[in-house]
């Protein structure tokens, strides 16, 4: 009888392996839209602007969604994020004062979109002069050749010039018909785990039979 246990207890994990083995893949693909911010660390001197010296790089990465800055001066500086092409992906302002019109020197941090094809970040003062500029190609994955190199992460929704959107066939795959959502329901996998076990237990307890009978 113990064997007989031991071989319904493998079956079981295997057809609860087949369920959750899926279901889990599927949700591990949400890591593509996963969104991150630039955090660059600067450092304010009566007006002008510097990377930080203190700190190894001039930024860092932050996984997080960009949220512009509450901004309380009529007079904001400007964040101008550059393309390798050079075209500009995108500005943010912000005020390196935060609000404290007495704060003349010292540390700020101050957070930009990321962009994965971005080459550089402008930084203007008020009257839109240029004050410094921050490379940050080191961190930037797609290189708008005209290639999608999927291999270094590159896709339609972070790379748009090097990877085409697929557009979706006019005809259905008849050996293939489609699921809503383009996901096989977990049902499915709960209806095939619990036919298996029934299986397993039904050809397990012919066999009990046939063996008390002889």
């Amino acid at each position: 009888m113990t064997a007989y246990i031991k071989t319904i207890v493998i079956i079981y994990f295997v057809a609860f392996g087949l369920f959750i083995f899926p279901s889990y893949s599927q949700a591990d693909k949400t890591t593509d839209a996963y969104p991150f911010v630039y955090l660059f660390h600067l450092y304010y001197d009566n007006g002008k602007l510097f990377a930080d010296r203190d700190f190894e790089f001039k930024y860092d990465l932050i996984a997080e969604e960009f949220v512009p800055e509450t901004i309380t001066t009529d007079s904001p500086y400007k964040g101008e994020i550059v393309s390798i092409k050079g075209s500009v992906l995108a500005t943010f302002s912000f005020d390196p004062k935060r609000g404290n019109a007495s704060f003349k020197v010292g540390k700020i941090s101050v957070k930009g979109p990321y962009f994965a094809d971005a080459a550089k970040v402008n930084f203007y003062d008020n009257r839109n002069q240029l004050l410094l500029t921050i490379d940050v190609k080191e961190s930037s994955f797609c290189n708008d050749d005209g290639i999608c190199d999927k291999d270094v992460g590159e896709n339609y929704k972070n790379c748009p010039n090097d990877c085409k959107e697929l557009l979706p066939s006019l005809s259905p795959s008849i050996s293939q018909p489609p699921v809503a959502g383009g996901k096989p329901s977990p049902l499915v996998f709960i209806i095939i785990a619990a036919a298996i076990i029934i299986v397993a237990v039904l050809v397990i307890w012919v066999i009990i039979k046939r063996n008390q009978a002889q």
